[in-house]
């Protein structure tokens, strides 16, 4: 049982990671090609960002059900 929890842990935090880097450079092109002001990416802040955000939303499903 810990495995599988582990694995998930693992698997949210990968998926945390790349929705964020994905968010910020999309968002981050759409933003410069609708107003053509430079914006300056910064990668390991969204990751960050990302995988705090999956871990919450994951804590709070898993209390939920």
């Amino acid at each position: 049982m810990k495995t599988t929890w582990l694995a998930s842990l693992l698997v949210t935090i990968f998926l945390g990671a790349v929705l964020g880097l994905v968010v910020t450079y999309l968002g981050g092109a759409m933003v410069e090609a609708l107003t053509a002001t430079p914006i300056v990416r910064e990668p390991l802040k969204a990751m960050a960002v990302g995988i705090i955000l999956a871990v919450m939303s994951g804590l709070l499903v898993t209390t939920h059900h």
